[in-house]
């Protein structure tokens, strides 16, 4: 059974993400994750514990390079991975080259580890994967292109469980504001700025309505604070289980 957590940057996915797998595991289900991660997260420190901003931004600078070296001959081959890339991004192209092939050896690796998700008789938790996926589509292409979401839709292998994090956008700005302050002046560079990253809040919720219509399995969720975790992560955990021993009795 696979579990997709979408959601604006700062709303919480991958840290409900893992709550939720442990919260699971404590009720003796098996859960597998499946985690993204913001290149800007991964930090380098010096002896002093000081974050290196140099080396952090030249592996971001180089890695794409690099990648699409390793892996061309598995990203532009015709391959199912290679073929769904190759039509989402021929659907909605984003108008900047390095993000094009970032997002190609993203969705590249993403189908690769949904297909083998799909095999296990696991729960497999995805903190982002295609809903986010077309999310960062819109957000990176020209304004034409969001017209072709729902198109783009239908190509996406669905979920069999879909959580929607919401989250008032004064905490999003909050959030992403506390972010970029820790980040270096190279790295901010590197990034979507802050008016970028609150449009996903329209995108999400265009996506939201979208996967409703065609009868999406969904939840929607608050951004959790401490106060009401708890709560949010019980509810969650019920309805994950349920919906896994539906499907498990299918079989």
């Amino acid at each position: 059974m696979i579990v997709e957590i979408f959601g604006p940057p700062a709303a919480g996915k991958t840290t409900l993400s893992r709550l939720l797998a442990e919260r699971l595991r404590n009720h003796g289900l098996g859960v597998d994750l499946a985690l993204s991660y913001r290149p800007a997260e991964v930090r380098s420190k010096g002896a002093s514990g000081r974050r290196l901003e140099i080396p952090t931004v030249a592996r971001r600078l180089v890695r794409p390079a690099v990648e699409t070296l390793v892996t061309a001959r598995h990203l532009y081959g015709d391959s199912p991975e290679a073929n769904l890339a190759k039509t989402l991004l021929g659907l909605m192209p984003p108008v900047n080259a390095v993000w094009a092939i970032r997002l190609r050896q993203y969705i590249w690796r993403l189908t690769h580890s949904w297909n083998r998700a799909r095999t296990s008789d696991r729960i497999v938790i995805f903190d982002q994967a295609f809903v986010q996926a077309l999310c960062s589509l819109v957000l990176l292409g020209a304004p034409k292109n969001a017209n072709r979401l729902a198109q783009a839709l239908d190509l996406i292998p669905r979920a069999d469980l879909l959580v929607r994090v919401e989250a008032h956008t004064e905490i999003l700005r909050a959030r992403l504001q506390k972010r970029e302050r820790r980040q270096g002046v190279l790295e901010r560079m590197l990034e979507l700025n802050l008016e970028t990253n609150l449009r996903s809040i329209e995108i999400i919720d265009d996506l939201e309505r979208l996967l409703l219509d065609r009868d999406a399995v969904m939840v929607g969720v608050p951004s959790a604070d401490d106060a009401s975790r708890d709560v949010i992560l019980d509810q969650l955990a019920r309805t994950t289980a349920e919906r896994f021993g539906i499907m498990a009795a299918r079989v």
